[in-house]
């Protein structure tokens, strides 16, 4: 779920409490939820992490009663701090993921699982060099893009906290993203690792693959369920998926 004015996704509008409520009441058989509160889509400006967190503590307090995992989708550290403070003080039951879209596993990442052997960090394909480029991603481009150098960025990791996600729309052309869904259980192969977030629901090449809008969800959202039940026999391991109508995928 993103709550900002401005991500394409979602129909760029601010959820209402009773609105946010109804769907974690619709999502509540899922593992987790997903919540972000900046759209990193290229088109949009950066916020400030006080933007971010301004918004997200609205939401917050619904959550209370939410037994799954909450994922927060930030690349800002200072956020994932107050939603750590916030987690703590309020006791909240569901297990904390911090979605880090900047692509950089840097102190900041390591402090935040020094916390808890039960929180987990995903850990993205982004090559943007700084975290407050992180939304720039489409300017940081490799060209030649493979498994290998994909396998090479992922590094040895063996910290079983990490989830790790080659972040599809993320520093990818159209053809890089194709490659990679086709592809990606080789690359599960050659990494070695068993823990996967695979997140390409609405993403810029469904669009184009099938010539739809950004107003075509429904329609996205049928194409990305039938490429999740062409592609997911080929999968090993413990693969999340991050979509934004759970209902089409049983």
């Amino acid at each position: 779920m993103n709550v900002t004015p401005n991500s394409f996704s979602d129909g760029g509008e601010l959820l209402s409490p009773e609105s946010f409520k109804n769907k974690l009441s619709e999502f509540s058989t899922l593992e987790g939820i997903d919540l972000g509160a900046e759209s990193t889509a290229p088109m949009n400006e950066s916020i400030r992490w006080e933007s971010e967190w301004e918004r997200l503590k609205v939401y917050l307090p619904l959550m209370r009663d939410y037994t799954g995992a909450l994922s927060i989708d930030t690349y800002h550290p200072e956020t994932i701090e107050e939603v750590l403070r916030y987690y703590q003080d309020n006791h909240l039951k569901g297990e904390l993921i911090w979605n880090d879209v900047s692509g950089k596993f840097d102190h900041f990442a390591r402090d935040f699982l020094s916390f808890s052997p039960e929180f987990k960090y995903v850990y993205c394909h982004n090559l943007a060099p700084k975290r407050e480029l992180t939304g720039k991603h489409m300017d940081y481009v490799d060209q030649d893009l493979s498994l290998e150098s994909l396998r090479d960025y992922y590094g040895g990791f063996k910290i079983p906290q990490i989830i790790f996600d080659p972040c599809f729309g993320f520093s990818k052309t159209y053809e890089q993203n194709w490659f990679l869904l086709e592809n990606f259980h080789k690359l599960q192969e050659i990494t070695g690792h068993d823990r996967w977030l695979v997140g390409f629901s609405r993403k810029s090449f469904l669009r184009k693959r099938f010539d739809l809008s950004i107003t075509d969800r429904d329609k996205l959202d049928q194409k990305h369920d039938e490429l999740i039940r062409q592609f997911a026999p080929l999968w090993k391991g413990v693969v999340w998926v991050r979509m934004h109508t759970p209902r089409w995928t049983t």
